[in-house]
């Protein structure tokens, strides 16, 4: 139990790391209260459940784990309340919901970067099995780069950037030593995830997360029904599009590729992020709209990729 717990840990780092500091949402996730209490274990729970959803009831595809992502990135609705009340002004605004921030936050960045490369990565290091974008594996120091460069955007300094970078990195490539020392072996992620008994502990303590969060946190920006009963519509389209990829999923033989995972690729991984983040947080302090030009690109090219993906998974989950 203590090296599937171990296990676990890590995948919630994984899932911490590219859905909150490469944004510079959250640069200090293993340092901070909000980060140990609220943010590991919120972005832990959601990869773990629904990570082993979709391995205990199909296979790991790129449909199946993506419309499990968008399911990860509806919170955005009822904890954060980013979806009807942004903190910055919202490009469009249609009927109480920010239409830019379903289609970035909730169709592009958590589906892929706090579900699909969390769990792809801990394949990797694991079962070895490669189920990530063929892209990404083919260009990780490119992605590393731009990664920093998107930290960049929402970090307040140089310095917070690399103090960031350094201190988040540094934990996580510690857990993956003590991994490969301790406890690694040649696993499916199936052995590890929860199992049906766990998750009947796990989904209430997520749930909770969800009550105390949406109900103790800026309550008043909760919409009216209209904007929610489009939540509700989007939840239902997802629930349903999943349930039939997870099936088709089932029948459907998946190819196994393997993909070796060294450490010193993981440090070069590091050592271009914390380059890249502290560049071009320095470029940002004497080009001010440098930072409205990276968010101005992600915002488009995400908004473009989420559509597409969400387009895709639901024609192929549809498809007879």
């Amino acid at each position: 139990m203590v090296r599937r717990a171990f296990f676990w840990l890590i995948i919630a780092s994984f899932s911490a790391f590219f859905g909150e500091v490469t944004i510079g949402a959250t640069l200090y996730p293993f340092f901070t209260f909000w980060g140990l209490v609220v943010i590991l274990p919120l972005y832990g729970l959601h990869t773990l459940i629904l990570g082993s959803v979709v391995y205990r009831f199909g296979k790991p595809r790129f449909e199946t784990l993506y419309l499990a992502g968008v399911i990860f990135g509806l919170y955005e609705a009822y904890i954060t309340k980013v979806v009807w009340n942004p903190e910055w002004e919202s490009p469009i605004h249609v009927g109480g919901i920010g239409i830019f921030e379903v289609l970035v936050i909730v169709l592009f960045w958590h589906p892929f970067m706090s579900f699909i490369l969390p769990i792809g990565v801990a394949e990797l290091l694991t079962s070895k099995r490669n189920v990530l974008p063929s892209t990404l594996l083919k260009r990780p120091y490119l992605f590393a780069f731009i990664f920093g460069m998107l930290e960049s955007s929402n970090s307040p300094s140089p310095f917070a950037s690399f103090t960031s970078a350094v201190s988040t990195l540094g934990v996580i490539l510690l857990l993956i030593c003590i991994w490969g020392q301790k406890f690694d072996r040649d696993d499916d992620m199936e052995g590890l995830l929860p199992t049906k008994r766990e998750l009947r502990f796990l989904i209430p303590m997520l749930l909770l997360y969800y009550v105390v969060l949406g109900f103790g946190t800026n309550r008043a920006t909760i919409p009216g029904i209209g904007p929610q009963a489009v939540i509700w519509l989007l939840y239902a389209l997802t629930f349903y599009l999943i349930y039939r990829a997870l099936k088709k999923s089932k029948r459907e033989d998946i190819e196994r590729v393997e993909y070796e995972l060294d450490f010193y690729r993981l440090f070069i991984f590091s050592l271009i992020f914390t380059i890249s983040a502290v560049l071009f947080s320095i470029l940002k302090v004497q080009f001010h709209e440098l930072k409205l030009i990276i968010l101005a690109v992600l915002w488009l090219v995400g908004s473009g990729i989420g559509i597409i993906s969400f387009l895709k998974s639901a024609k192929w989950a549809l498809k007879a």
